[in-house]
């Protein structure tokens, strides 16, 4: 007899394969020859694998905020053995952009994103104008981006603000996507759904993360100032910086901080060590990471803050 926890521990390890994080690869991705298609929020993964499944000779990209859904994603390609398929776990808003060169996808599909229906929670929504000119720029001059919701107002604002930009789209009212989770789910309710299939336009994509590991050489440090930072805040061109406490170690200092990039929310620690005649300010390198305009602004701003005279 098979042994069921083991097999359940081998099958989590084998869909590790499908997950990538972003923060360990160069960005944006080289892409191979073929056609390359992307869902963002795929959720459990049922319509992206089946898809990935039945067009093996295309390449397959989802891009999921919950990571539940992404490992409940990957266990479904270890069931097909389904290496045209790539999952990365993040924010879209964020992560598209980094991920994929200008021209380079050749359709995007998003099935019942969150509406966040209450006009306060508006600015969460993902398909905002910034968004849409990202998003548009990294589609080939033939692609196209197809969105389905169940929300009649999220479809109104949508289709607003492609009007404000001046895309070419068009738009219907179909019936619930029966190869979803929710599409099944609206259909048992009774509720219909709104499709509107959106052509690429050459937007300027805008992109934050620079490769280079930030750091600063200083001949001196202030220990008084160093305590000090360890409860600071900064705001400064739109980015916020809040350091969150501080640890000692052997000749070494481990600062907690949070950076804010246009609401992309980080957490990671800033080392301080001494090296030879000097001090050396730099990012842990054990912490997954963007190396973000705020990122690099808040190893500057230790750097000046704690240098001694």
């Amino acid at each position: 007899m098979q042994n069921y926890t083991g097999f359940k521990v081998s099958k989590s390890i084998r869909s590790l394969k499908y997950i990538s994080f972003a923060e360990f690869i160069e960005m944006p991705i080289k892409l191979e020859e073929g056609r390359h298609i992307l869902e963002i929020g795929f959720g459990n993964g049922e319509m992206l694998t089946r898809m990935a499944r039945s067009r093996r000779s295309d390449h397959f990209w989802g891009i999921e905020n919950s990571e539940i859904s992404c490992i409940k994603a990957a266990k479904r390609a270890v069931d097909f053995d389904l290496r045209n398929l790539k999952i990365f776990h993040g924010d879209a808003k964020f992560l598209l952009p980094e991920l994929f060169e200008d021209h380079s996808l050749d359709l995007i599909l998003s099935f019942y994103p969150l509406p966040w229906p209450k006009h306060s929670q508006e600015g969460k929504r993902l398909f905002s104008k910034p968004f849409f000119k990202n998003v548009l720029g990294i589609l080939k001059e033939d692609g196209k981006l197809v969105i389905v919701t169940d929300d009649k107002d999220y479809f109104e604002w949508i289709s607003q603000n492609l009007k404000e930009l001046g895309v070419t789209f068009f738009q219907r009212q179909i019936k619930p996507l029966r190869a979803t989770k929710y599409g099944r789910k609206w259909k048992e309710l009774g509720r219909s759904s709104w499709s509107l299939v959106i052509k690429s336009m050459k937007f300027n994509t805008e992109r934050m993360v620079d490769g280079k590991m930030p750091h600063v050489h200083l001949k001196k440090i202030d220990l008084s100032k160093l305590e000090k930072i360890s409860n600071e805040k900064f705001s400064e061109d739109g980015m916020v910086i809040q350091f969150r406490g501080l640890f000692k170690g052997n000749n070494e200092y481990l600062l907690k901080a949070v950076a804010v990039d246009q609401e992309f929310v980080q957490t990671y620690y800033i080392i301080i060590k001494s090296a030879q005649d000097e001090w050396l300010a730099r990012l842990d390198e054990g912490i997954r990471v963007f190396k973000t305009p705020a990122i690099k602004k808040s190893i500057d701003i230790v750097g000046r803050y704690i240098a001694g005279d």
